[in-house]
C-alpha cells in the first residue's frame, strides 16, 4: 500500500472542489495551511466530503468533461481512489443519463454506512455499505409532478440535502428549479415546501413548485428552523418549511448562492450575494454578510477582503462553509480561484490559496 498523508487529531481540513480537480488544505492553528494536490487532478470536482464515522473515507464527485460521471472515494486521504462495486446509473429504461453529481453526505450518526448523493438529471440516491453500492429513491423518482420540473441555469440539479438528526423520517432536498421537498416518511413519500418564496421570473411569482433554490442549511439545535439562499430572495422557516419569511432585510441585493451557520451560536448566519447578472459582488468591494440575529439585520464583513474596480468575484453554492472549531472559522472559495478564511467568526479574512482552478465546493472537516 502507498504512503499515505497522516494528519493529527484536531487539524482542520478542508476539502476544495475545483474544475481541474480535488486539493486539500490542512492546518492545525488556521493561520498556517498547507496544500495539498489529491491524484484527481483533470475532471470538475463539484463536491467531496470526509466521512468519519468509521474510519477516514474522502468522497468526491467527478464530473468528467469527456468520460462519463463518477462517484470516487479513497481510504488514503486523495492518494488512491476506488469506485464502487453498483454506482450512480440510471437504468437503461428510464430514458435518463446521468449528468453532474451534485453533493454528497454522510449520513445521521444512528445510521453508519449511510451515504447520500443527488444528481442532475434530480434524484436522490441512498448505499447502506459505505458506498459500495446505491440506489435510487424511488418515490421521488416518480413524484407524480415530475414531468412538470424545469431546470436552472446549472440543469435539473438536486443539490441539497438535510437529514434531520433528531428525526430520522425526516429529510430536506433542494432542487433547481423546483425548489425545497420534503419527506416525513423516510423517502416514502415526498411534499414540497415552498410557500411563500418567490419566483418571479414565472408569471405566479408565488407557485407550489418551481423555485430556484440555491443551497439551505438547518439550524444544529432547533431542527425545524432552517436557512435558504434563493434565486429570488434569502429565507428563514421556523416550522420545517411549511412557511418561510423573507429576512433580505438590508442585503443589497436578492441574489445569491451560499449559506452558513456557526455551529457555537447557530442564530449567526453567515451568506453572500451578488449581482444577478454578472453573477459576482455588488460594488467594488468583495465582502460578506453575517447575521447574529438569525437573520433579522445583516452586518458587512469586510477586513481583509479584496476591494478595487477590478474585484469581480463570484462564489458558486458549496463555496462557503463553516468548521466546527469554536470560535467558528469561516472560509469562502471563488470561482476565479481565491481562497479566503477567517478564523474569528468572519471577523477578519486572509487569503490562504490562490491561482487554483474556479473553486466549485469548500468543506470543512475538524479530524477526531
Amino acid at each position: 500500500m502507498a504512503q499515505h498523508l497522516i494528519y493529527p487529531s484536531g487539524t482542520v481540513v478542508l476539502l476544495v472542489g475545483t474544475k481541474k480537480g480535488l486539493f486539500l488544505l490542512s492546518s492545525k492553528d488556521r493561520e498556517k495551511w498547507e496544500i495539498q494536490a489529491t491524484t484527481l487532478k483533470n475532471s470538475r470536482i463539484f463536491f467531496a466530503a470526509l466521512d468519519q464515522r468509521q474510519g477516514m473515507r474522502l468522497f468526491a464527485a467527478d464530473n468528467g468533461d469527456f468520460f462519463g460521471t463518477f462517484l470516487r472515494y479513497s481510504d488514503d486521504f486523495g492518494e488512491t481512489w476506488q469506485e464502487p462495486r453498483q454506482g450512480i446509473q440510471f437504468a437503461e429504461d428510464s430514458g435518463l443519463k446521468l449528468t453532474n453529481i451534485w453533493v454528497i453526505e454522510p449520513g445521521r450518526s444512528t445510521e453508519p454506512g449511510t451515504i447520500y448523493a443527488g444528481v442532475d438529471p434530480a434524484s436522490l440516491w441512498v448505499s447502506h455499505d459505505d458506498g459500495e453500492t446505491w440506489q435510487i429513491n424511488e418515490a421521488l423518482a416518480t413524484h407524480p409532478t415530475r414531468t412538470q420540473w424545469n431546470p436552472g441555469a446549472g440543469g435539473l440539479c438536486l443539490h441539497t440535502i438535510v437529514a434531520d438528526p433528531t428525526n430520522p423520517d425526516r429529510m430536506w432536498i433542494g432542487i433547481s428549479a423546483v425548489g425545497c421537498m420534503r419527506t416525513d416518511d423516510n423517502g416514502k413519500s415526498w411534499v414540497f415546501a415552498n410557500k411563500n418564496t418567490r419566483a418571479s421570473f414565472l408569471p405566479d411569482i408565488y407557485p407550489e413548485f418551481g423555485q430556484c433554490i440555491h443551497r439551505f442549511v438547518q439550524h444544529p439545535t432547533q431542527p425545524d428552523v432552517l436557512y435558504q439562499q434563493n434565486h429570488c430572495g434569502i429565507y428563514k422557516t421556523t416550522n420545517a418549511g411549511n412557511d418561510w419569511t423573507d429576512i433580505q432585510g438590508n442585503l443589497p441585493s436578492e441574489f445569491g448562492f451560499p449559506i452558513a451557520l456557526d455551529p457555537h451560536n447557530p442564530d449567526t448566519v453567515f451568506t453572500i450575494v451578488e449581482e444577478p447578472m454578472g453573477r459576482f459582488n455588488t460594488g467594488d468591494q468583495f465582502k460578506v454578510y453575517r447575521s447574529q440575529e438569525g437573520g433579522n439585520t445583516w452586518e458587512l464583513l469586510t477586513n481583509g477582503l479584496p476591494e478595487g474596480q477590478g474585484v469581480k468575484l463570484g462564489v458558486l453554492r458549496h463555496g462557503m462553509c463553516t468548521d466546527t472549531v469554536d470560535p467558528c472559522g469561516v472560509y469562502v472559495g471563488t470561482n476565479t480561484g481565491q481562497l479566503f478564511a477567517s478564523r474569528d467568526r468572519g471577523d477578519s479574512w486572509n487569503l490562504i490559496a490562490d491561482f487554483l482552478p474556479s473553486i466549485y465546493s469548500v468543506t470543512a472537516t475538524v479530524l477526531s
